[in-house]
């Protein structure tokens, strides 16, 4: 069972995500809403200024896979999901808080594409970065409208296109991560100590004027995305992940 813990500490609210049965593919339904519900509360409360999102031993694999095996056949099922994930996306968008990632392990997929939407990005020496949805014949949406800006077309390219995976060193090398650090608590503390030279509510618009512009054209991506799934490409892609064998496009 997936657990999204929340914690205060001053000004700082963390958001601790671990699964107590080693499940690396974390993004079902009800993680989805935890996760919305977490950071909504966090952002309502004037204390709070920064918020740190830290996956333990791993910041995850994606989605659930039974679950978009699920939405592949079952349209109603495709849309709730899938609606639920752009809404997980779009709160992340819209939070007045500065967001810090840390990342140990591996970070792929929907788990990954959380990483766009945050402000900074600290990272183990051993974690690992990949949105290899392609092929299985989903598409990585948050990957292909805001990682375009944030990462530049061939870098999406690479990622989403080819299916690479990234080391740490490789993803600072093209402004995936930030900072690769064997310390969080100190990493995260020397970042918050020089954000806080810059006025607060500067920070915040800031922060809106960077993301809040991109919303509508990842709506667009999200319903896109709902069509793919019900592919018969889709269908093919998530039973071959389940049963370990290749699609038959990658077969060669």
């Amino acid at each position: 069972m997936t657990k999204v813990l929340v914690q205060k500490e001053s000004d700082i609210g963390k958001i601790l995500i671990s699964n107590e049965e080693g499940k690396y593919n974390l993004v079902d339904i009800k993680f989805m809403h935890n996760l919305i519900d977490s950071l909504r509360m966090l952002d309502s409360n004037k204390e709070v200024r920064f918020v740190i999102i830290r996956g333990i031993n791993n910041f995850g694999a994606g989605a659930d896979i039974g679950e978009l095996r699920r939405a592949s056949d079952n349209r109603e099922y495709a849309t709730n999901f899938f609606s639920t994930m752009f809404e997980m996306f779009r709160t992340l968008l819209n939070l007045s808080k500065i967001t810090i990632a840390n990342v140990e392990g591996i970070a792929y997929g929907a788990s990954m594409e959380i990483l766009l939407a945050t402000d900074f990005v600290i990272a183990s020496k051993n974690s690992k970065f990949a949105v290899p949805g392609g092929k299985i014949g989903v598409f990585p949406p948050v990957m292909l409208t805001l990682g375009k800006y944030r990462l530049g077309w061939n870098n999406v390219l690479k990622m989403a296109f080819l299916g690479r995976e990234l080391n740490a060193e490789e993803a600072k090398q093209i402004g995936l991560v930030y900072e690769i650090t064997d310390n969080f608590e100190d990493t995260n503390a020397n970042l918050i100590r020089e954000l806080k030279q810059i006025a607060p509510s500067s920070l915040s618009m800031m922060r809106k004027i960077l993301f809040t512009e991109h919303e509508k054209e990842l709506e667009k991506a999200f319903q896109e995305l709902i069509d793919q799934v019900l592919t018969e490409d889709a269908r093919t892609g998530v039973i071959s992940f389940l049963t370990k064998t290749k699609p038959k496009w990658a077969i060669l």
